[in-house]
């Protein structure tokens, strides 16, 4: 599998995810929480170890550009913004118990969903093009073996999170 190939599933995998979190976030209160807390759990870890594969393979400008691109700033940029979010929705998850105001995980949630929608996308169309030799090498070529492992992992546990959250979300339905 090239690098190319694997960002392509994982931001597939993401964008299902992030549909997910948009119908959970439609519904009563009670559900809505159960079924975004579950999203969130399998999102949240999936993006970190996605985010630590980009960082090898971005790490430097790309072939024939003398200064750091621009794109790849903003994309840094985002990916800062993206984890102060992480922390804060970890923050509200682990106060849920508490009486943390749902109200405030939703606004978190929909601030989340709308950043990464906006941040896979210029990666996509404004940084891939830019490395497009990066990205057509082999993944064990790119990353060290462990990361490759781990991005292997990352791909069945999402499928599997995901798999999971529509189960038990089609089995609830049927329930109402």
């Amino acid at each position: 599998m090239n690098v190319a190939e694997l960002f392509v599933k994982e931001h597939a995998l993401f964008r299902v995810l992030l549909d997910k979190l948009e119908l959970d976030l439609a519904q009563r209160e009670d559900r809505a929480r159960v079924d975004v807390s579950d999203a969130l759990r399998v999102l949240l870890p999936s993006l970190d170890q996605h985010a630590e594969i980009e960082e090898i393979v971005f790490r430097y400008p790309p072939d024939g550009v003398d200064d750091e691109p621009k794109a790849l700033t903003e994309v840094a940029a985002q990916h800062r913004e993206l984890a102060a979010l992480r922390n804060e929705i970890l923050l509200a998850l682990e106060r849920s118990s508490e009486g943390y105001p749902f109200a405030k995980l939703r606004t978190l949630t929909q601030s989340l969903m709308n950043d990464l929608r906006v941040h896979l996308e210029t990666e996509e169309t404004r940084l891939w093009p830019l490395y497009q030799r990066a990205l057509m090498r082999s993944l064990d070529a790119v990353v060290p073996i462990h990361l490759e492992k781990r991005a292997q992992a990352l791909e069945q546990e999402l499928g599997r999170g995901i798999a999971a959250i529509s189960h038990t979300a089609s089995v609830d339905s049927k329930k109402s």
